[in-house]
């Protein structure tokens, strides 16, 4: 650890006897009462008037003007600064020209102030630093859905902040009691990968101790400090401070200075420790919501399967539609987020219906007008289980409108065409297709050619026909397969 240390200050200079205030003073107390009194006892003694009176004026002329004034106006010069600076202003520099005391006074005072102007502009910058650091981490709490940016944002920045060029976050793994890198940023190039660093044992290296201690330490070590692996270059000043979260260490943020002469200050310390508090409240919360978002969507997932319980015809149902529609997408070229989101929407596209009543649900025969318009309530109602969870918001749409028709006719909104999301107008279709080819109360299974035929006839209808198009390539293609595989010899032929 680095430690401080007064400086030995300069011996004050030693100046001539002439140059001294005591020995100016004095030689203006002579001219200005001790040679008139000399004078005057003159006078007394026979010295002419006019000559003794142009002496004593002379003299006090001398005494007053050439030394005492000038250091009266010296004084008031310093007076008058001081004054200002006792105000609140920057008085700036005191032009004198003595070399008494008084001129080293004003000179003194000159390297205050100056000293002080730089530690406001060193100050200033730093505020416009941290401003700069807290709006940009403010932006990226808004703009990342998960905490894997924000925290290498957040080490990037406090880096730059501290002129560093390295930076790191550890986080301690409890059941191995070690340390592993969770996010890192160089200046000079990409970080090691996560997956190719060291483990750091607790109480190994300066980030172990601190850990283990729970306290920052300021020291010169290599980047291997910061987790990184070897060839990320030579030793440099470091500045290492615990995550703590109920006073328990949860990680280490580092940070390295190349130039190990330029070590890390108490006020950098205060900064970084500031951050990781921050962090280790943000990354505990984080966890706190997943952990409650995990629990909300696998109680949806349960109702989503309780949905289906209901109706024994109806089983299985939502995981072939989220399978049809994510094999639409892949023909669509789609990308995997997107189809992800399709197979999650095809699961949750009726979970609704855990809202209609059971004599509606399950009702053996057609639906009157009225039970009609509750049963069409389900993606409204379903809309409303799914929107509180965040990471379901690209599900919620294509929910709400999987009964929307391509000519404006669906519900609930009466949306047409492109209006409609892309992912419900896959759905329509997955969903449609599973309908007619599974047995109802109401009615029998169709044979997969008359499905086909009945998406064809209203594709441009109730249907986007693109998206039939794409449907009838997933079933053809599912064709040839079971095609192939009937018409392959068995193994032991």
């Amino acid at each position: 650890m680095t430690t401080s240390s007064t400086m030995p200050q300069p011996a004050p200079r030693k100046r001539p006897a002439e140059e001294r205030l005591e020995y100016k003073l004095a030689l203006a107390f002579g001219f200005m009462v001790f040679i008139p009194v000399l004078v005057i006892w003159a006078m007394v003694h026979g010295l002419n008037w006019g000559i003794a009176i142009c002496v004593i004026v002379g003299s006090a002329f001398i005494g007053y003007f050439a030394i005492a004034r000038p250091m009266v106006r010296s004084v008031l010069k310093v007076t008058a600064k001081v004054a200002a600076l006792s105000d609140g202003e920057l008085p700036g520099k005191i032009e004198v020209t003595e070399q008494n005391e008084i001129g080293e006074l004003a000179r003194a005072f000159n390297r205050i102030t100056h000293e002080l102007e730089q530690k406001i502009d060193e100050l200033e910058s730093s505020r416009q630093l941290v401003k700069k650091l807290l709006s940009r981490i403010g932006t990226a709490i808004v703009s990342y859905e998960g905490i894997d940016n924000l925290l290498t944002l957040i080490v990037e920045n406090a880096a730059v902040a501290l002129e560093a060029q390295m930076g790191s976050l550890m986080l301690v793994d409890g059941e191995k009691q070690e340390l592993y890198i969770k996010t890192g940023w160089s200046l000079n190039g990409p970080a090691t990968p996560p997956d190719q660093t060291p483990r750091l044992k607790l109480g190994e290296g300066i980030a172990g101790l601190v850990a283990k201690e729970g306290r920052a330490m300021r020291a010169t070590s290599s980047p291997a400090a910061l987790g990184f692996g070897s060839g990320h270059g030579k030793d440099g000043a470091v500045l290492s401070v615990p995550l703590k979260l109920r006073e328990h260490a949860i990680g280490v943020i580092t940070v390295l200075r190349t130039d190990a002469s330029k070590p890390f200050t108490e006020d950098d310390e205060s900064l970084v420790t500031s951050i990781g508090s921050q962090i280790a409240v943000a990354m505990e919360n984080y966890r706190l919501n997943l952990d409650v978002e995990r629990t909300y969507i696998e109680t949806i997932m349960a109702l989503a399967l309780a949905v289906e319980a209901k109706d024994p015809y109806s089983a299985g149902h939502s995981k072939r539609v989220g399978f049809y529609a994510s094999k639409i997408g892949e023909v669509m070229g789609l990308d995997q987020d997107t189809l992800r989101v399709l197979t999650n929407a095809g699961i949750l596209h009726d979970i609704g219906k855990i809202g209609i009543k059971d004599e509606i649900l399950l009702k053996a025969t057609p639906l009157t007008d009225d039970e009609q318009k509750i049963m069409q309530q389900h993606p409204i109602i379903g809309e409303a289980i799914v929107k509180p969870v965040r990471s379901l918001q690209n599900v919620v749409a294509l929910v709400r409108h999987h009964h929307e028709r391509y000519d404006g006719a669906g519900y609930p909104a009466g949306l047409k065409g492109d209006a409609i999301p892309l992912g419900a107008r896959i759905l329509s279709v997955a969903d449609t297709y599973d309908a007619m080819v599974t047995d109802r109360p109401y009615r029998k299974r169709m044979t997969v050619e008359d499905a086909k035929a009945e998406l064809q006839k209203f594709a441009g209808v109730q249907y986007d026909p693109a998206v039939v198009e794409a449907f009838l390539k997933v079933l053809a293609d599912k064709e040839q397969r079971l095609t192939a595989s009937h018409a392959q010899p068995p193994a032991n032929a």
